[in-house]
């Protein structure tokens, strides 16, 4: 058969399909090259992969009777890195397709968590940065970040992974071993972390991913560690353990819940101390202009400073009761809710704002400099009133331990000191002052901001920074990541950052659900736990020759991917050995033949 030729050819894709055109180059004055001309189709490849056999058209063959009959395939040569045709016997091609058609059940894998995913983040900035980053292992990341994500309340387990990938569709194929996660993982190194952070940001602003308000909540927590690798210190961290731990620090973008930024910390660093070098560290990766929204652990004079100095700027609440600064400005807010002032019938509560200099020293030139800020207070008359319970409940608390013999320790040792004395009797009595004070600033806080000067929306967007208090949780409860089980620093960064993509991945998710509430359509579901398990039941039947089949779908199930918008293919072939003629060699039924 090496004397049968084909003329000039072109395939085309379209849908499901692959067809096979030929054409007559024509030379076109004024164009550099040649154009195509007389495009005519000639066989069709059923095949959207372009691999296959070519079903020539009766056509083509009255005028090419010497490939009536003959088999004629498309491959890919592997050696050569393109496209070929090849001709085959057809007997050996009879052999080829009978194998074909005699198939035998490869796997059942669930897919409806991947194709969601896969649908979400198809053009996502996160993917990009991931491509961008890391080319050769962005795939093996994003599918351990899958695993992550889907709630299996265990956190990340690699000894569970390659049971989870067998059973999973999955971006990469292959189940990986933990020799292979954890190589993965030490692959990974903090530079190559940062270098993510830096496509992040940018493909986020080209993709315009991003709030234009930019309100970017920051929080921290404490991880502990049952391992002992060497930047975890003992604390008795925020759960109340006195184990070895990191404090992961996280920026997160309010509007839409995405995390954008995290860093690790020594777990002996407290909070405040971390600022000056994360704003610093974000001004190298070309981040932009945002306002950053604190909680009172991260307020001091030069945190304020070092956010002023490198360009962005604050929302933070101010310990009031330890910043005598601004008792001043307190004092002046009282008197106007004294008289009625600044009432919100929304919020039912009072404000008051007024203009406030600090000074800041600018490191390029050493010299002071001044600034103004907005002070913000707010009083709430239902908060005033849970302050004082709490204090009370708190009080009749650590009265019972004296009463009872017990020894105070802790924060209860704490509150007495400042709340409770002996007589010289020993009798329990109470500090005036300190309960006056109580009730005075019962019910207040501060907000400071270097650029929002509406006490409504510096409110507004201070309660939204729940946003990333959501992530922790996440986290820590959902995702159950509140151990690093690692036994090496190297693997402790990887781990890290896989979930960061887990997290990334069920806040997309949670984003969708929530836009949809809004919207009022109807919610599967009541949690996004239970969607992903409802996404688990969806699977799919791979047979040995290739050809995949969708098992039946729920009506929930459909109404869930609806509100994601994704669509599974009910069937297809995988790989090249599928045929036209196929569905013509099925036996029919009753014996015919």
């Amino acid at each position: 058969m090496s004397d049968l030729i084909l003329p000039p050819v072109i395939c085309q894709k379209i849908k499901g399909d692959t067809y096979v055109r030929t054409y007559k180059n024509v030379r076109v004055d004024g164009k550099k090259y040649p154009v195509k001309v007389n495009v005519v189709t000639i066989a069709e490849i059923n095949n959207a992969a372009g691999s296959g056999r070519l079903i020539f058209k009766k056509d083509f063959l009255a005028t090419h009777p010497e490939l009536e009959g003959k088999v004629v395939l498309r491959e890919y040569d592997s050696d050569l890195g393109k496209y070929v045709f090849k001709f085959a016997s057809v007997a050996e091609q009879k052999e080829k397709e009978t194998q074909a058609f005699v198939a035998k059940v490869n796997s059942v894998k669930s897919v409806g968590f991947y194709y969601v995913c896969n649908n979400l983040l198809e053009n996502d900035p996160l993917v990009k940065a991931l491509k961008a980053t890391f080319k050769d292992s962005y795939n093996k990341l994003l599918s351990l970040g899958m695993f992550c994500a889907n709630d299996n309340g265990n956190g990340f387990v690699a000894d569970h992974y390659s049971y989870y990938a067998q059973r999973n569709k999955l971006p990469y194929s292959e189940p990986l071993s933990c020799s292979q996660i954890t190589k993965l993982f030490k692959n990974i190194s903090e530079a190559s972390v940062l270098n993510f952070f830096c496509e992040y940001a940018k493909q986020l602003y080209e993709n315009n991913s991003l709030n234009k308000n930019r309100f970017w909540a920051l929080d921290s927590t404490s991880i502990s560690t049952y391992s002992r690798y060497l930047d975890a210190k003992f604390g008795h961290n925020k759960q109340g353990e006195d184990l070895p731990q990191v404090n992961v620090m996280m920026m997160t973008d309010e509007k839409s819940g995405r995390p954008l930024f995290y860093e690790m910390f020594n777990g002996s660093i407290p909070d405040v101390s971390t600022i000056a070098k994360t704003f610093k560290m974000l001004l190298q990766l070309d981040v932009r202009s945002f306002v950053a929204v604190m909680d009172r652990g991260y307020y001091s004079k030069d945190n304020l400073g070092s956010i002023i100095n490198c360009g962005y700027h604050f929302l933070v609440c101010t310990p009031h009761n330890k910043v005598k600064e601004y008792d001043s400005i307190i004092k002046e807010a009282q008197l106007s809710f004294v008289k009625g002032e600044g009432f919100n019938a929304k919020t039912k509560q009072f404000s008051f704002t007024k203009k406030h200099s600090i000074t800041v020293k600018n490191p390029k030139t050493n010299r002071d400099n001044t600034h103004q800020i907005y002070v913000h207070v707010f009083f709430s008359a239902s908060y005033s009133g849970k302050e004082m319970e709490i204090l009370a409940c708190r009080r009749d608390a650590v009265t019972k331990l004296i009463k009872e013999g017990k020894e105070l320790d802790g924060a209860n040792l704490d509150f007495f000191n400042k709340y409770l004395e002996k007589d010289e009797n020993g009798n329990i009595t109470y500090n005036t002052n300190a309960y006056v004070e109580a009730g005075q600033t019962a019910g207040l806080f501060v907000l400071l901001s270097d650029s929002i000067n509406d006490a409504d929306v510096a409110y507004r967007a201070y309660k939204e920074r729940e946003a990333v208090e959501v992530c922790f949780k996440d986290l820590k409860v959902k995702m159950g990541c509140d151990r690093f089980d690692v036994s090496s620093e190297d693997s402790l960064v990887g781990k890290c950052f896989v979930e960061f993509i887990a997290l990334s991945i069920r806040m997309l998710l949670l984003n969708i659900i929530l836009k949809c509430k809004r919207k009022g359509y109807k919610y599967p579901t009541d949690s996004l736990e239970k969607i992903i398990h409802e996404l688990d039941g969806i699977s799919q039947v791979e047979y040995t020759n290739g050809f995949v089949s969708l098992m039946d779908v729920s009506k929930t199930q459909h109404q869930i991917l609806r509100m994601f918008h994704c669509t599974i293919p009910d069937d297809y072939y995988s790989n090249n050995l599928a045929y036209a003629n196929r569905l013509d060699k099925a036996k029919k039924p009753h014996g015919d033949n």
